[in-house]
């Protein structure tokens, strides 16, 4: 089955000031697909997650969702398009809660 890639980074870099902490990643994630990012500790999770959402200072390659370049993108914008195409719900339509 040939399923469309909803996330894909390619060339992936990123510092912390002058240090160079991630070189070159490249990954994708198909639709429908569940993917664990697993190493040890200080191996890069983290700061590979922060790099694709937009939360590091100073990063380099491109990140596509849904074939979109987000890669220039601040992360509010990211985490607002990321919810729309997973239909997640906003916290004023969550049950129990009120506005006052």
């Amino acid at each position: 089955m040939n399923r469309e890639i909803m996330l894909e980074v390619e060339n992936l870099s990123a510092w912390y000031g002058a240090a160079r902490i991630l070189y070159d990643l490249a990954f994708e994630v198909k639709r429908g697909e569940v993917v664990a990012l697993m190493g040890r500790n200080g191996a890069g999770k983290s700061t590979t997650m922060k790099a694709v959402m937009g939360l590091m200072a100073r990063r380099e390659g491109s990140v596509r969702f849904n074939g979109r370049d987000i890669s220039r993108l601040e992360a509010y914008r990211i985490a607002r398009i990321a919810s729309r195409a997973s239909g997640s719900v906003s916290p004023r339509r969550t049950a129990g809660f009120s506005r006052t």
